[in-house]
């Protein structure tokens, strides 16, 4: 997935500066305009392993400031058939869920061409589920579910370039830089029996530093 998001914002950054080559400039009174976002974001940096589709509002406040906000949402289930009749499928759902808020700095207002510098916030909650392959009448003490979510916060910094189709609409690119602080829960469930107890709740905490994940988004202004 990282060779992927790479591969996107490559392809995105030579489009834009080709077309920026030719393009007319277009009127950059930006001041006041609405627009509506749609974003695709990679987050296998941060060990998620899922892409999240977002949708989102963004604001200019002035020519060269804008603020934005993107709810982004993703989900992914597999399944893998057992091979052996006395045994159970194993299944794994996994899906995510974020909310960024922050604000744009660009620094160039008289072309189709716009470089910019991103500062915001962000949050994120995935929950993984993994339902194990084991006999069809396991024996007590078995482990059949585990069940993994983990809460992270942080503040986030990125460089991208927006490229103005028209005055309504633009296409950006941009990869981020971060820190984050993950809190993970993860719970197991076991078949019951005689002298069988549940396993106790597992709880971590962790700190992410670095690159995170890359963006295309894709805005209609009105």
């Amino acid at each position: 997935m990282k060779k992927l998001s790479f591969f996107c914002m490559t392809v995105t950054m030579i489009f834009v500066l080709l077309s920026s080559c030719l393009a007319k400039e277009p009127s950059m009174d930006n001041k006041g305009k609405w627009g509506i976002s749609l974003s695709a974001s990679g987050l296998s940096n941060l060990g998620i392993g899922l892409y999240q589709g977002g949708i989102g509002i963004k604001h200019w406040c002035s020519n060269s400031f804008a603020l934005k906000s993107i709810l982004g949402v993703s989900g992914k289930r597999t399944t893998d058939f057992s091979i052996y009749p006395n045994y159970t499928d194993q299944k794994k759902n996994t899906g995510s869920f974020g909310l960024y808020l922050g604000a744009e700095f660009h620094f160039s207002q008289e072309s189709k061409f716009s470089p910019y510098f991103y500062t915001g916030l962000n949050y994120t909650n995935t929950a993984s589920t993994d339902y194990k392959s084991i006999p069809i009448n396991p024996p007590p003490g078995t482990q059949i579910k585990s069940h993994v979510s983990t809460n992270s916060f942080g503040l986030d910094e990125a460089i991208g370039l927006e490229y103005l189709f028209s005055k309504h609409l633009s296409l950006a690119g941009e990869y981020q830089f971060g820190l984050s602080f993950q809190r993970e829960k993860g719970k197991s469930t076991v078949v019951p029996g005689p002298n069988v107890t549940q396993p106790p709740v597992l709880k971590r905490s962790s700190t992410t530093f670095g690159a995170k994940t890359s963006s295309l988004i894709l805005t209609v202004y009105f």
